[in-house]
Order: structure tokens, then C-alpha cells, then sequence
């Protein structure tokens, strides 16, 4: 028997114990009938009716798997579990061979051989399980046009899981800004600032009744986050100098932070003991591009932040081009990360690491004409998933830098007499803080009319 009639032979030996798989019920009439291949054929979308027709016949499944190398009659072939239509496609559960990789699957070259047999734009691989292999068919791009940015969010946002896009099966995209450190890699155009600004409005009514205190280091002099100065309580984007120290200062709070919370398992963030989050916007700058005692500062801090921050509510999210560990040094650290568009094969590696295309991530070969679509790897779920940002538009910054403005807590002025108790809030920062005055203003404490020797009257002054 030729080779060729020992695939159909095997074919036809899977259609006649399994081919049942393949029947369907067409529901209409008196009652359910089974259906012909054709039937199968014809109810598929005309972009999918070349891979429906091969792999609902396990004689056409086989030759194209002898084909690419992935089968034969001699030791066999992959068995068809089941397959599913998606939105973007169809999806492929099969069984592989004993003896195969899923490297053997996922080779680029391997992939292409995919698309032009089964005539479809893109075949995308990945394992669900050991063992297993699922093949992504995609002929619909569902990430083709952004969503827009949601102009309504609930005020009790939930901050470990802040809304920031849409999956591509339509599932909303979250990022986990509390507890988890963030890092945003992609190349100039990507879409890094619309994941950023997804990200707080996502956050914003936190932001304005200051359960998150949004601070913000722009090294690039402001061009691109300037808007968000009047939401922040810190903001510095001129010199190294500025910056690094800005760095600094939030790693001395953090670490004040961390006496208050000692004993306490998961501190909750509230208006007076807010989650600190530190945006760095391309962080390469201060890490590999600045003075080496600067970049030894800057590197000290922003590993203290890092591996400290998580328990004290302290959380970082920072941008980056090319996430290699010269510029990232401490990419370790930041253990969320996205995926945008990247230029190299190479650098899906860096910001995923070790095997992450053969898991799902193609960063690589996101489109510049689809700013915002990224891979993101969700905790607990294999793989890799693919999602976009929401589109912000400059009447959505707007709104956003109005809307979320943080409210500062009122100050009492009122005239107190000479013997009136320290103020509540005072008090806190004494029992607190062991130098509770430091960067603190009298006048606050005391009011605008009792500091001696400035001029005024009041019972403290006289």
C-alpha cells in the first residue's frame, strides 16, 4: 500500500471509531439529523471553510499533519480532541504524539506552514496542558478598532484589578496596580501612554478621594504626562537630580510606612494611609542613559521600592522601550508585565521571558497600525492572552485631570486658646511619626494666626 493510502487508510479508520464527533444535530423539523460533511462545510464562515473542511475529515486532518512533518502512518498521528469557533476564529484541541515538543508546533516556519494550508492570515499555537497542543486559527482581528475609555467608574474601584482594556474574547482587561509591580514595554508608537492613562482612569475616583496617591517621574521633561501633574502630590520631570531624589523621598515614606503597618496582615488603602503608586515613564533614562552616580542612586532606590513596597502600599508602574537588562536592570522585580509592540524576536524573550513565544506571546508581530493591542500573561492561567488598551482621546484627558482632581482634606483655622489639645490629625502624626514635624507646616498645625513673631495676632502669638 502507497504512503498516501496508508494516511487515508488511517483516516478513514479514526472516521469510522470517532467520526461521530463530527456529526451534528441540525435541530429543525420533526427532530435532530445527523448532518454530512458538506452540511459542516457550508454552516462555516466563508474565511473558515478551507481549515473546517480539513479538520472535519480526519483523512484531509492526516495529510496535512503527514505534510508538515507532524504525523505518519508509521508512528502515527495527533489525535483531534475537539474544536470550537471563537471570535476570532477557530480553536484546535489535539493530542500529540509521544515524543513530540511543543516546540515542534510552535516554530515559526511550522506556523506559517499552518497558514497557508489551511489559508488563513495567522495561526497562532499554544499548550493548555502537557501534553496537549491548541491551535489559534485567526481570520477575525476582534482588537482591530480600540474600545473607548469608559467615562463612568464605580467609586469603590477595586485596586487589584483596575480596568484598563479588553481582552481579545471580550473579557475586561484588568491590571493588578496593588500588590503587583508593572512594567510596560514597547517601542515608540505602541501604545504605552494609553495604557497608562487607561490605567488612571481606571484608578480615578481612588485618586480623588485619596485612597491612591499618584506620583509621577517624567523623564522625557513632561511631553508626555504633564497632564497629570494636578492629580499627583509629587511630580518632577527636569534634571536627573530632581528625579532620583523625588525616588528617594517616596523610598523614606515607604519605609515610615512600613513601622505603621507592622502587625497588620493587608493594610487596606484609605484617605489618610493611601497605596502610593509611582509611575516612571521611560525608566531606561535614569537606569542606563544618566550620570553613573546618579544611575547608582537611582538603581538603589528603585530597588528598595521594588522588593519593599508591595506589603506597605507601595506599587510601581513604569515604561520602558527596550526592556533588555541593561536598561531594566531590575526587571525581576516587576513582575507584571506587558507586552506591546517590539521590533525584535528577541526582546519578547526579555520582557516574557525563556519560552514565552512557544506559550503565546508575539509581540513581535503586533501591527504599528494597532497602537495599545499587547500580551499579558493573567496569574493562574496558562499562556499568554492578548488585549488592548482603551483609546484616549485629549477630550478624555481632560475630563480625566478635572473629573479626578484629589480634594485636599479641609485645614482648621480657627483661633484655639493656649491650653486647646493637639489636633487629631497632629496627634496621629506624633504617635506615628518620631519626627512628626519634619516637612510639616506650623500652620497647619496651629493656624495661619497663631505662629509667633509673623506679624498676626492670636493666642499662641500673644
Amino acid at each position: 500500500m502507497s504512503a498516501l493510502g496508508s494516511i487515508v487508510f488511517a483516516g478513514g479508520l479514526v472516521a469510522a471509531s470517532g467520526g461521530m464527533v463530527w456529526l451534528r444535530s441540525l435541530g429543525a423539523g420533526s427532530g435532530p439529523r445527523l448532518v454530512s460533511l458538506a452540511d459542516i462545510v457550508a454552516a462555516a464562515p466563508s474565511e473558515l471553510r478551507t481549515t473546517v473542511s480539513i479538520f472535519a475529515d480526519p483523512s484531509q486532518m492526516n495529510l496535512m499533519l503527514h505534510a508538515l512533518g507532524l504525523g505518519s502512518a508509521e508512528v502515527g498521528f495527533p489525535k483531534l480532541d475537539d474544536w470550537v469557533y471563537t471570535a476570532h476564529g477557530l480553536q484546535i484541541d489535539l493530542l500529540m504524539l509521544g515524543g513530540q515538543k511543543l516546540k515542534d508546533w510552535t516554530d515559526e516556519g511550522v506556523r506559517d506552514q499552518f497558514a497557508h494550508y489551511l489559508a488563513a492570515p495567522e495561526v497562532t499555537v499554544s499548550s493548555p496542558a502537557k501534553g496537549w497542543v491548541r491551535l489559534q486559527v485567526r481570520v477575525f482581528d476582534t482588537l482591530a478598532a480600540p474600545a473607548a475609555l469608559p467615562v463612568a467608574v464605580a467609586d469603590d474601584v477595586d485596586l487589584e484589578a483596575v480596568l484598563a482594556g479588553v481582552f481579545e474574547d471580550g473579557d475586561a482587561w484588568r491590571v493588578p496596580v496593588q500588590g503587583r509591580h508593572v512594567l510596560i514595554a514597547g517601542g515608540t508608537g505602541s501604545g504605552k501612554s494609553g495604557v497608562l492613562w487607561s490605567l488612571v482612569n481606571g484608578m480615578g475616583p481612588a485618586i480623588a478621594s485619596g485612597r491612591v496617591e499618584l506620583r509621577v517621574i517624567d523623564p522625557k521633561g513632561g511631553q508626555e504626562l504633564w497632564f497629570l501633574e494636578g492629580l499627583c502630590t509629587h511630580f518632577s520631570c527636569t534634571t536627573g537630580e530632581e528625579m532620583v531624589t523625588q525616588l528617594e523621598e517616596t523610598v523614606t515614606d515607604m519605609e515610615q510606612a512600613t513601622q505603621r503597618y507592622r502587625g497588620v496582615r493587608k493594610p487596606v488603602p484609605t484617605p489618610e494611609n493611601p497605596l502610593v503608586v509611582t509611575i516612571i515613564d521611560e525608566a531606561a533614562t535614569l537606569s542606563a542613559f544618566s550620570d553613573p552616580k546618579l544611575q547608582a542612586r537611582f538603581e538603589r532606590a528603585h530597588g528598595k521600592l521594588l522588593s519593599q513596597g508591595r506589603a506597605p502600599l507601595f506599587s510601581v508602574i513604569e515604561t520602558v522601550i527596550d526592556p533588555s537588562k541593561e536598561n531594566v536592570p531590575q526587571r525581576q522585580l516587576l513582575p507584571y508585565r506587558i507586552g506591546m509592540r517590539m521590533d525584535e524576536a528577541a526582546q519578547v524573550v526579555m520582557i516574557h521571558g525563556q519560552g514565552a513565544r512557544e506559550r503565546g506571546s508575539h509581540c513581535d508581530e503586533i501591527p504599528h497600525t494597532t497602537p495599545g493591542v499587547c500580551y499579558v500573561q493573567e496569574d493562574g492561567k496558562a499562556g499568554f492572552r492578548r488585549a488592548r488598551a482603551f483609546l484616549v482621546t485629549d477630550d478624555d484627558v481632560d475630563r480625566i485631570v478635572v473629573t479626578y482632581k484629589p480634594v485636599s482634606p479641609p485645614v482648621d483655622r480657627t483661633p484655639q486658646p493656649a491650653d486647646a489639645p493637639i489636633p487629631a490629625h497632629a496627634a496621629a502624626a506624633v504617635a506615628n511619626d518620631p519626627y512628626p514635624l519634619e516637612g510639616v507646616d506650623a500652620r497647619e498645625l496651629l493656624g495661619d494666626d497663631d505662629i509667633p513673631g509673623d506679624g498676626e495676632t492670636g493666642p499662641v502669638a500673644a
